[in-house]
C-alpha cells in the first residue's frame, strides 16, 4: 500500500481545529492508501488532546508529532511573526531536509476541511515544479494586496500562491536549496505581510504548478473564483465558522467538527466569542491592508532594491563592454571571424589527436 505523507504545523491554538482538517480528510480519502500524519510544532502539545486526535485514525492511517525547535534554533531571531501567527508558520521550509524519505508531501494549514480525495490531490504530476498550488483569492480579491504582490514582491498576481495548501516536491526543493535560499533571503529582507507565503511565492516563483481552486477553496461569494468542484476549504483569516456566524461552507466545518472530541470546546469558543475580539479581527485586518500599502510605497522595499541592483549591474557590464580594449574583444567574439577562428582551432585539435 502506497504512503501518503501528510504535514501539519501547529500549537495547541489551533490544534483542536486541525483535528477537524484530519477527521474531515480521512472520511473522504481512498482507503487504497495508507495515510501518514506528521506534525510540526515549536511548542510543546497538549498530550491528552493527542490522544483525542488518536481516536480521528483508521486502520490505514497514523501520526506522529516532531519537535522542532533545534531545527529553527540558529534563525529563531529572524523570524518575524504578526497578530495570531505563530512561529510554526515558517515550519514547511523545513520538511524536505528533516524528512529526506519523501520525495513528495502535501502540507495542510489547520484552519481547512478536506470534501474531496485527498489521494487525487497528491496524484498529480509536479515533477518538473517545486510545487502545486492554487492562487491566493485574498490578494485577487482587494486591490492594495494584489499591488503588493506586483509592486513590492514582483511576483504575477494570478499566480501569487496560497501556501495554506501546498502539494510540495521535496526531493526538488532539496535540489534547489529552498532552505538555503529561504535563510539567506530572511536575513536580506523581511516580509511583514503574509510573510513565510511571501518567501515561498519569491522563492518558487516560475516553479508552481497552478490547481483549480477546487483544491484551496476560500469562503468567498465570488464568481471568478470558480471550480469544478470544491475539494478543500480554507477558512483562512477572519472567515472562521469557530469564531463567527454565517461563514460560506461553515455547515461542512461543523459536520466533521461533530465527529471529533473537540466539538464542544470548538462551540463553546464561538459562543464565547466576544463583540471586542471581533473589533480586534476586523481592526487587523484594515491595518494588514495599510501595512500593505506602506510596503508598496517604501522606496527601499524588495521589489524596488532588487531593481536598483540590477540596473546597477546592468550599467556596469555596460561601462565595461565600453571600454576600448573590451569593446574590439567584444566585437571580434560576436563577429563571424570569431566563429570561423573557433571553428579551425576545434579542427586543429581533433587532427593532432588522429596522428
Amino acid at each position: 500500500m502506497k504512503t501518503i505523507p501528510i504535514f501539519f504545523a501547529v500549537d495547541n491554538n489551533y490544534f483542536p481545529y486541525m483535528a477537524v482538517t484530519l477527521k474531515s480528510l480521512l472520511e473522504n480519502a481512498s482507503p487504497k492508501y495508507f495515510y501518514k500524519f506528521h506534525v510540526l510544532s515549536s511548542s510543546d502539545l497538549n498530550s491528552e488532546w493527542k490522544k483525542s486526535v488518536e481516536k480521528c485514525l483508521t486502520p490505514y492511517s497514523s501520526i506522529e508529532y516532531f519537535d522542532i525547535r533545534p531545527a529553527m534554533e540558529k534563525i529563531k531571531q529572524d523570524l518575524h511573526v504578526r497578530d495570531y501567527y505563530s512561529l510554526d508558520t515558517y515550519n514547511r521550509f523545513f520538511i524536505d531536509t528533516l524528512f529526506p524519505q519523501y520525495n513528495k508531501v502535501i502540507y495542510l494549514d489547520a484552519d481547512i476541511v478536506v470534501t474531496g480525495d485527498i489521494s487525487k490531490l497528491y496524484r498529480k504530476n509536479i515533477s518538473n515544479y517545486l510545487v502545486g498550488c492554487v492562487p491566493e483569492q485574498v490578494m485577487q480579491k482587494y486591490r492594495v494586496f494584489g499591488e503588493y504582490v506586483e509592486k513590492v514582491l514582483g511576483c504575477k498576481l494570478k499566480t501569487y500562491f496560497n501556501a495554506g495548501m501546498l502539494l510540495m516536491n521535496t526531493k526538488m526543493f532539496r535540489a534547489y536549496n529552498v532552505q538555503k535560499r529561504f535563510i539567506n533571503l530572511l536575513k536580506q529582507y523581511k516580509f511583514r505581510v503574509t510573510q513565510d507565503e511571501d518567501y515561498l511565492n519569491v522563492i518558487c516563483q516560475n516553479k508552481t504548478r497552478i490547481l483549480d481552486f477546487g483544491w484551496n477553496k476560500m469562503p468567498f461569494d465570488d464568481k471568478k473564483f470558480k471550480c469544478r468542484k470544491v475539494n478543500l476549504i480554507h477558512y483562512n483569516l477572519n472567515w472562521k465558522p469557530w469564531r463567527y456566524k454565517h461563514v460560506i461552507f461553515e455547515e461542512e466545518f461543523w459536520k466533521y467538527a461533530k465527529m471529533t472530541d473537540f466539538y464542544e470546546m470548538i462551540k463553546k469558543g464561538r459562543e464565547d466569542y466576544t463583540y471586542k475580539q471581533k473589533m480586534d479581527d476586523t481592526t487587523q485586518f484594515e491595518n494588514l491592508k495599510k501595512l500593505a500599502q506602506s510596503e508598496i510605497d517604501n522606496p527601499n522595499n524588495y521589489k524596488n532594491v532588487l531593481d536598483m541592483k540590477t540596473s546597477f549591474l546592468k550599467k556596469g557590464t555596460q561601462l565595461f563592454l565600453n571600454l576600448p580594449g573590451i569593446k574590439s574583444l567584444y566585437r571580434f567574439i560576436n563577429s563571424n571571424g570569431y566563429k570561423i577562428a573557433y571553428v579551425y582551432r576545434k579542427r586543429q585539435r581533433k587532427t593532432r589527436r588522429t596522428r
